[in-house]
């Protein structure tokens, strides 16, 4: 660490931590990121530091969901796009959904640290040059993983495009997509329940239907069966992402 330049201005600063060809020189730069940011802040008259515990507390999310969106719009700015300003305006809307998302998490479980876990998912897939859009959903797909598990994921999207895969991407994304709807895991278990009964009615009048009805309650059946066989799938995702 002795070896290691310290920068003197923040655009230094940055320029040093993206040159970074570990992960552990990235993490000191991004250190001093943060200190001359600080720096910064304190020169224009923003506090940082405050005596209440709680105004502290609250003071410092602040400061680091500011930080995170600094880096958010500094990743944006860098993409070779004609309408850089509007690229800019959906990475940082991107990025207020997914924190927003991370510090429910983080409320139901502190000690998952999925704030910055999150936040480390994000900015990586925008250095990649990844669409915010798609860094948003990747970001949610590859979730709360150490960091063994996450730079796999990141080699697997830069060799693939997806984590693990095309189909299983696909349905968590629908699936997350439908979640974030307003009272999108309702629809999908009404869809569920309304299949299954409408399966089971297609089932008992099977034997009462006449040859002309058989092959409409032979459509209703597949239909009811393949309603009720997606929406088990997004069921099943919706569970296993509880963590994510």
């Amino acid at each position: 660490m002795d070896d290691r330049k310290i920068p003197e201005t923040l655009e230094e600063a940055y320029r040093l931590r993206d040159e970074a060809e570990d992960l552990e020189t990235r993490d000191f730069y991004q250190e001093q990121v943060y200190r001359l940011r600080r720096e910064e802040y304190r020169a224009r008259g923003i506090r940082t530091e405050i005596s209440s515990r709680r105004r502290e507390r609250q003071s410092a999310i602040e400061f680091s969901r500011e930080m995170f969106f600094l880096e958010v719009s500094e990743i944006a700015r860098g993409h070779e796009d004609i309408e850089s300003q509007a690229v800019q305006q959906e990475a940082r809307r991107y990025a207020a959904r997914l924190d927003t998302h991370a510090f429910l998490k983080q409320l139901a479980s502190p000690s998952s640290r999925a704030v910055d876990l999150y936040r480390r998912n994000y900015l990586e897939l925008l250095r990649m040059g990844k669409e915010p859009s798609d860094a948003y959903y990747l970001s949610r797909v590859i979730g709360l993983v150490n960091d063994e598990e996450f730079w796999q994921a990141i080699d697997a999207i830069r060799q693939t495009g997806y984590p693990k895969g095309r189909l299983p991407y696909a349905v968590e994304r629908a699936a997350i997509q439908i979640r974030d709807l307003p009272g999108g895991m309702i629809l999908i278990l009404l869809t569920f329940f309304a299949s299954l009964f409408a399966f089971v009615w297609a089932t008992g009048a099977w034997g009462e239907a006449s040859p002309g009805t058989i092959f409409f309650v032979s459509l209703g059946l597949i239909a009811a069966g393949a309603l009720m066989l997606i929406s088990a799938v997004f069921i099943v995702t919706f569970i296993r992402s509880i963590n994510k």
